[in-house]
């Protein structure tokens, strides 16, 4: 399932890496209403029941507001350790308040490193992001079709004063990651065809972002609660943009051999490839955008 007509492809490691992405196939309609198409597609294709990484973050609440707009069962998955009820508290509080059981999986973080598994995860798939390991652990807990929403392009201010689309490594090591492991799902849902990452990208906030009528501001985090307010079925609360592991970094097992050696891979493992804003809307004219 992955992506739909392989429209993002990229190559090498670190300083090298780049992305390539392919422009779209026909006029795109808003991000709500693309993501949609991508709901009812992943719906017509799933294979048993369609389980949703559920962080606590804004992304993953879009995505399963969107499945409960459209009347579609997907099921929440928590992952719980001793270190991220800052962030699952988002995500138990809206199941509550919607009469949904999630299902919980709890990990021990400290033992999950400790263990050897972690470094095995980062290691095999060249993982320079501390945080994913566990991530992906979740995933190979699961059955049926699975999915992830932590994917929608980000945009930042560089020191040019120009605003970059910017695609970064660690989140294509999914892929491959879903592939070796038979886990059937995308782990890029909010991304999932072409029309949907440019929808996004041409959002009316996103285009203010990137005409710089938004002072202060020098990243899409922040403003990406508006794009998915762009609809008058739901509406999500604002709040600060967070990885979930905030508490870990203040916590002994993050001097743990293993976590600095991962973090250590940055520069031969964290390639950035940064695409300039108008002129990847410009290349991806042909319909309009």
């Amino acid at each position: 399932m992955n992506l739909q007509d392989g429209y993002l492809s990229w190559t090498g490691n670190g300083p090298t890496w780049r992305v390539h992405i392919n422009s779209v196939n026909r006029p795109i309609k808003s991000f709500y209403e693309e993501t949609v198409l991508v709901a009812e597609h992943i719906w017509a294709k799933k294979q048993g029941k369609i389980h949703l990484c559920y962080s606590g973050g804004l992304d993953s609440e879009y995505v399963l507001a969107v499945f409960r707009t459209l009347g579609m069962p997907i099921t929440p998955v928590i992952m719980r350790t001793q270190y991220n009820h800052h962030e699952t508290q988002y995500a138990f509080k809206y199941c509550d308040e919607n009469s949904i059981t999630p299902v919980v999986i709890d990990l021990d973080y400290d033992k999950f490193v400790e263990s050897g598994e972690f470094l095995k995860i980062a290691t095999e798939y060249k993982i320079a992001a501390y945080q994913m390991p566990s991530n992906l652990w979740l995933t190979t807990q699961l059955d049926g079709t699975v999915i992830t929403g932590d994917s929608d392009p980000h945009l930042f201010l560089h020191n040019d004063n120009k605003w970059y689309v910017d695609e970064i490594e660690p989140m294509y090591t999914q892929f491959e990651f879903f592939k070796n492991n038979n886990i059937y799902g995308t782990p890029f849902f909010l991304s999932y065809t072409s029309e949907q990452y440019f929808a996004f990208l041409t959002d009316p906030t996103m285009l203010s972002l990137a005409r710089n009528h938004i002072p202060g501001k020098t990243g899409s985090y922040s403003s990406k609660v508006h794009v998915y307010n762009n609809q008058n079925r739901f509406k999500l609360e604002q709040r600060v943009k967070k990885h979930g592991y905030e508490i870990v970094e203040q916590s002994p097992i993050f001097n743990h051999p293993d976590i600095q050696l991962v973090n250590s891979w940055k520069d031969k493992w964290w390639g950035s490839s940064n695409h300039e804003y108008f002129k990847l809307i410009e290349k991806n004219n042909s319909y309009g955008i």
